[in-house]
């Protein structure tokens, strides 16, 4: 194909592979912001500080550990990925090469319900 790959698009993909690929790609922009404010509020002058970092602390281990169910679930469906811009993934999977690509709007919203979850709000 002299250097151009033809995608499929992900709409192709089962229900089961796009939750796998939007994790991938989503989950570690929720530990990094966790990881973040945790390093703010540790520095801030707030009151409960030691209940928010606690809280924290547990939050990331959460998602730490879906982190690695999800690359448990990347290895087991033979799903390969290779990033090629912010929410824009090459998904190899089924012997089938698909672009995935979130809008941002989206992603956001896909995060900030996965947030809550985590909160428990």
């Amino acid at each position: 194909m002299n250097g151009y790959q033809r995608f499929l698009p992900a709409s192709e993909m089962t229900e089961k592979e796009t939750k796998i690929v939007a994790e991938y790609m989503l989950l570690p922009l929720i530990r990094t912001s966790f990881e973040h404010d945790r390093k703010i509020i540790a520095h801030a002058d707030v009151k409960f500080k030691t209940i928010y970092l606690e809280l924290l602390d547990a939050v990331i281990t959460q998602v730490t550990l879906d982190l690695r169910r999800n690359k448990q679930e990347i290895f087991s469906n033979h799903i390969r990925m290779t990033r090629r811009g912010w929410f824009n993934y090459e998904v190899y999977v089924r012997g089938r090469l698909f672009e995935f690509v979130y809008q941002k709007s989206l992603a956001m919203d896909w995060i900030y319900e996965r947030v809550r979850g985590y909160l428990k709000l």
